[in-house]
């Protein structure tokens, strides 16, 4: 139980100082200027851009494969 405490103890401080030291870019620092906010937007807007894609191609897919696949009501 004491490792398992000092392990989760370690982890909690790790997670805490490391955000500190691995800034992005010296830009994402200030973001008072319309650049950095810009900047931030755009990254944002490239990683979500794939998961909504995927899930407008695997939505279709879903519901015309659910369509073809409807028993007709007798």
């Amino acid at each position: 139980m004491y490792r398992f405490l000092l392990w989760v103890t370690l982890l909690i401080i790790v997670t805490l100082i490391v955000p500190t030291y691995l800034e992005a870019c010296p830009s994402c620092k200030t973001l008072d200027d319309p650049i950095g906010k810009g900047f931030n937007f755009s990254i944002l807007f490239m990683m979500a851009m794939p998961f909504v894609v995927f899930t407008v191609i695997g939505g279709t897919v879903f519901l015309h494969y659910r369509r073809a696949n409807r028993k007709p009501m007798d």
